[in-house]
């Protein structure tokens, strides 16, 4: 009996034919056990390459370049379900949708989405392998637990896709080119030991071993149009005529022998451009493009585990230099709805000098940043140790950087010259002052103002300071504490020597 079934809805129905039960040998089956592969087929990704998910609301297909015939590689599910399919000349089907949009294929574009979405599947494991030009695997195995199993995981990683307005086919395999070759067939499955793979033969056509097509064609003449017909061939002659290499293909397939992967290295910094479909005047309309950097840019953070101290965003203008906003947080960060917000708020206070015709965001140095947990040693509290950041993020997004910052106390004896400006919500130093000095008022004026007649009672004093000699700014003075009628305690002080004014300087709360 064979351990398959079906894990989350495919993106086509299956077919259900007999199946063959021709089992591979036994010790190849319990190494190939050791792993499990998800394969994520994304059919219609030259499409999805070109145009963002809000735009597909229209029937739109991509066309093959440097053909005269113009064909369709590719299509959006609106342009499918009236009939358009891929390997259809551009005039057919101009015919059958008047109104169909075409874009040219632009092979960069998918190189650069595949990419994305290699990262983006570095949050369920650290083993991505891209396999061009239109799937991902991932081993998945070490991740079913933390993920609450196969089932589960498959469903997160198809509401993630489809959220990004991503059309994709998934299949769980203990080898990575059966979890392909399920995914391509859009089966939807999830099958956990190896020698359940020949019994699905018969349900896996020709076409999704992605063989040359007139490999394809010979096959076809000798009746053979699913796998199960191509296992029953001797497996000598096969190798004579079609060549060891598809002969190992198939053994890789079935667990028979290993097939080494290369690793998807993720890159040490985000750095990501989007192009618009269509020039953008005001910076409500860069909002969807800024959303879809922001998500990638979310993953990306979420598969190193890391946060950013602060992020760059280029506005790319046609005849321009570009508009550079940069972006500093208090802590560092990995939540895309938070830095999308603090960029919305930049950007409504930023003015464009010209239509922005792309968008691109880049990082500095990752930072790693420890999981939040449940609080279960706050005994009930529900204080966010990270509120007072958010706080400070958003007052600087729309008050400005220079608006918002701390005072610490330096050691000096002079008052005006006895503290600086620092990050708000850093490490707090150590008092400068003795518990036992004199005390000094939380108001302190800028500049102290001349106080010469006034009325009051001196409560203590004097505190002589005579400091600065060595910098060009001396002062020699002698500090009161005095109460005014109005029961308002002043910091006054007079100059030295005797004859010397008095000054105001601060007041007591």
């Amino acid at each position: 009996m064979s351990e398959s079934r079906p894990a989350f809805p495919a993106t086509a129905p299956a077919v259900r034919q007999p199946s063959l039960a021709l089992v591979p040998r036994r010790a190849a089956a319990t190494a190939a056990a050791r792993e499990l592969w998800l394969a994520a087929h994304f059919p219609r990704l030259p499409i999805e390459a070109l145009l963002p998910a809000a735009q597909s609301v229209r029937a739109a297909a991509a066309t093959a370049t440097d053909d005269p015939r113009r064909t369709i590689v590719s299509c959006n599910e609106r342009a499918a379900r009236q009939g358009i399919r891929p390997g259809m000349g551009l005039a057919a089907a101009l015919a059958l949708v008047p109104g169909l949009r075409v874009e040219e294929r632009q092979p960069a574009a998918e190189v650069a989405l595949l990419d994305r979405l290699a990262r983006w599947a570095l949050q369920f494991t650290p083993v991505v392998s891209p396999e061009p030009p239109d799937a991902v695997l991932a081993e998945v195995k070490g991740s079913l637990d933390l993920f609450g199993g196969a089932m589960a995981l498959c469903r997160r990683a198809l509401a993630g896709l489809s959220g990004s307005g991503l059309g994709a086919s998934l299949a769980i395999a203990p080898t990575p080119r059966a979890a392909l070759w399920l995914a391509r067939a859009e089966l939807g499955m999830t099958v956990t030991r190896s020698d359940a793979l020949p019994g699905l033969a018969a349900r896996l056509p020709l076409s999704c071993l992605r063989w040359p097509p007139q490999t394809v064609a010979a096959l076809g003449e000798l009746g053979i149009r699913d796998l199960a017909g191509l296992l029953r061939l001797p497996r000598a002659e096969f190798a004579m005529r079609f060549g060891p290499e598809l002969l190992d293909e198939l053994d890789a397939g079935l667990g028979r022998r290993r097939e080494p992967r290369r690793r998807h290295v993720v890159p040490e910094r985000f750095d990501d451009r989007l192009d618009l479909p269509c020039e953008a005047a005001t910076a409500i309309r860069l909002q969807p493009a800024l959303g879809r950097l922001l998500a990638n840019l979310g993953a990306f953070l979420r598969a190193r585990a890391c946060g950013i101290p602060g992020l760059r965003l280029d506005l790319l203008h046609r005849t321009r230099m570009p508009t550079r906003l940069r972006l500093g947080l208090a802590r560092p960060s990995s939540d895309a709805g938070e830095l999308q917000w603090l960029l919305s708020e930049r950007l409504a206070r930023c003015p464009l000098p010209a239509p922005v015709t792309a968008l691109r965001l880049r990082t500095g140095m990752l930072l790693p940043i420890a999981p939040r947990d449940a609080n279960l040693l706050a005994r009930g509290s529900s204080a966010d140790p990270e509120a007072t950041a958010r706080l400070l993020d958003r007052l600087r997004a729309r008050l400005g950087r220079d608006a918002v910052f701390g005072v610490c106390p330096v050691p000096e004896h002079r008052p005006e010259r006895a503290w600086r400006i620092a990050e708000p919500g850093g490490r707090p130093l150590p008092a400068p002052w003795p518990a036992t000095a004199p005390p000094r008022p939380l108001w302190m004026l800028a500049e102290p103002q001349p106080f010469d007649d006034w009325q009051g009672v001196q409560v203590s004093g004097p505190e002589r300071i005579e400091s600065g000699w060595w910098d060009g700014h001396d002062v020699r003075r002698d500090y009161y504490v005095a109460w005014t009628r109005a029961g308002v305690r002043l910091w006054i002080f007079r100059e030295r020597p005797p004859a010397g004014g008095w000054f105001l300087h601060g007041v007591f709360g």
